[in-house]
């Protein structure tokens, strides 16, 4: 019995080690395997050595950063609002806050910048020359300088941000030139921080702008226009008669909002550009001006315009239009239009006709339903 044990013992000691004299030949005749093994296994050790020495100088900048911005909110606090505000104290202050930061480095200077931009948009009154006069004192004026000399658009970009918010206006000629760059991100931001610098005729230079006006820049333009309170251009009527038709669409959403009736007549004859949006735009200016001569225009343009255009042409007639524009308007329900322009003729008759709620409309139950949705919004039931 123990010699048949032995004897299985040895047959399985002798497939072992058959086994593992194969695995070492084959280890042998197989060396590039045996360097991609090793290399593959000490790759892996650099990249986790790496990631964790990575992890680790990510933590330290962020406690760096932290103490970094409390300095930064003791030195301004003391700076800003203390009442001793001596040139000799106001130095000394400032070239204590400087060898206590590492000022070298650009992120440290970026989140100088940043504290005094939040400050310039949340601190009211008078304070804009002490903000300056910190922001050169800190030498972040250089940091700046170099940033728009750069050779990269997104960086010049950067700097011309941090000029405007921080309303340097000697950079305005600097600025001008970007306006006929290549790129059109930077054309479109040295535009928006032009106009928000320049303090004479601001808007002139829109007429020498080469680029489209695009729907944001035209926002951003309008809400400079709003916060600075800029005097509608001498000659804005001109502006409607521009090649470009984005300024001829931005000069509408002027005259709209400079409420220029002078400009009513050419308002009406854009009715007629080739441009769908263009008169898209001319006809919400009909309504926001109240120009009530342009009623028979708009009816007269509806069936040869684009869909989208046909619904503001309902929705200005709902403004200004009269008994025509009533009789106009139920004609149209009965074409069997879609329901998008069912619905817009509806919320225009709601306006316009006071017997609107007496209407059975022959009991035609499509337009029925379009009443009763308008009649109460919160009507569940489908049209």
């Amino acid at each position: 019995m123990f010699s048949l044990f032995e004897s299985y013992n040895n047959r399985e000691l002798f497939v072992w080690l058959k086994d593992l004299d194969g695995l070492r030949q084959s280890l042998n005749l197989n060396p590039f395997l045996n360097f991609l093994i090793v290399f593959l296994f000490f790759s892996a050790v650099l990249v986790i050595f790496e990631l964790f020495f990575l992890r680790l100088k990510r933590k330290k900048r962020k406690k760096t950063k932290e103490q970094v911005q409390e300095k930064i909110n003791v030195f301004f606090s003391e700076v800003f609002f203390s009442e001793t505000q001596t040139e000799k104290y106001y130095d000394f202050k400032i070239e204590s806050f400087k060898e206590s930061i590492p000022l070298h480095r650009e992120w440290c200077k970026d989140l100088l910048i940043q504290n005094i931009l939040d400050l310039v948009r949340n601190f009211k009154g008078g304070n804009n020359e002490k903000f300056l006069s910190v922001y050169f004192k800190l030498g972040l004026h250089d940091y700046t300088k170099n940033l728009i000399n750069s050779p990269f658009w997104f960086v010049k970009t950067k700097a011309i941000f941090f000029w405007r918010e921080i309303r340097y206006v000697k950079g305005i000629e600097t600025i001008r030139e970007y306006t006929h760059h290549k790129n059109p991100n930077l054309r479109s931001a040295a535009l928006i921080a032009y106009i928000s610098l320049q303090e004479m005729e601001p808007l002139k230079i829109l007429e020498e702008y080469s680029d489209n006006i695009s729907h944001v820049e035209g926002l951003n333009i309008l809400d400079i226009i709003q916060r600075k309170n800029i005097k509608k251009p001498d000659n804005l009527s001109s502006w409607l008669f521009l090649k470009e038709d984005s300024k001829i669409i931005f000069a509408l959403k002027l005259v709209a909002y400079y409420n220029d009736l002078e400009s009513g007549d050419i308002v009406r004859e854009l009715l007629n550009s080739s441009n769908p949006k263009v008169r898209n735009e001319a006809i919400k200016t009909i309504g926001k001006l109240f120009l009530f001569s342009a009623e028979t225009d708009l009816i007269k343009i509806f069936p040869h315009d684009i869909e989208e255009n046909q619904i503001e042409i309902i929705k200005t007639l709902s403004l200004i239009g009269s008994a025509e524009s009533i009789r106009f308007i139920y004609y149209l329900l009965e074409l069997k239009k879609s329901s998008e322009i069912q619905l817009a003729a509806m919320y225009s008759l709601k306006k316009l006709d006071l017997k609107f709620s007496l209407n059975d409309f022959g009991n035609n139950e499509v337009l029925l339903k379009v009443k009763k949705h308008v009649e109460n919004p919160y009507l569940i039931e489908s049209i």
